[in-house]
């Protein structure tokens, strides 16, 4: 299919026809394009400058305590609750590799779960101390279900 044929007719521009541009879309597309070149090939013709309405970055870069006032530091009971996942999720990272691995038996297999049944009790008794609305608890809610399922998996026998 030809492009600058349409039902049977040409597009001026597309054809490289003059005409009715204007009418025909000639899109100022075209002489936006036009000028972009022509600013390419004469050197030094950028425009710079600082942009409007944007306030400016501290030449050092760093933030003064009046900018860090809004950020609080979290409770311990956060804190122990974040470190709590992290250290299943990783277990959990480490349960995955070793069951993909052909060569780790499932005797070698069985201290991990039992590490990762410890955190997952952990995980629980941390889940007490957060607030229903916070989004942590939600997050640590999901690894200890994800870890009790493959825990179950794994005593059920499903990977032999």
């Amino acid at each position: 299919m030809d492009v600058k044929e349409i039902k049977g007719g040409s597009l001026p521009f597309a054809a490289g026809q003059t005409g009715k541009k204007e009418e025909a879309g000639e899109l100022d597309f075209q002489k936006i394009l036009r000028e972009a070149r022509s600013n390419l090939e004469r050197p030094g013709t950028c425009v710079s400058g600082p942009a409007e309405g944007v306030s400016e970055i501290p030449e050092d870069g760093i933030l003064t305590p009046h900018l860090l006032e809004g950020l609080k530091t979290p409770p311990p009971s956060r804190s122990a609750g974040v470190e709590a996942t992290e250290r299943t999720l990783n277990l959990l990272e480490e349960y995955r590799r070793a069951l993909g691995n052909p060569r780790v038996t499932l005797r070698e297999i069985d201290p991990l779960v039992r590490s990762l049944a410890e955190e997952a009790r952990g995980l629980n008794r941390r889940l007490e101390d957060l607030s229903p609305s916070d989004p942590l608890k939600k997050i640590m809610t999901e690894v200890g279900i994800l870890s009790s399922v493959e825990i179950g998996k794994f005593n059920r026998g499903d990977y032999v």
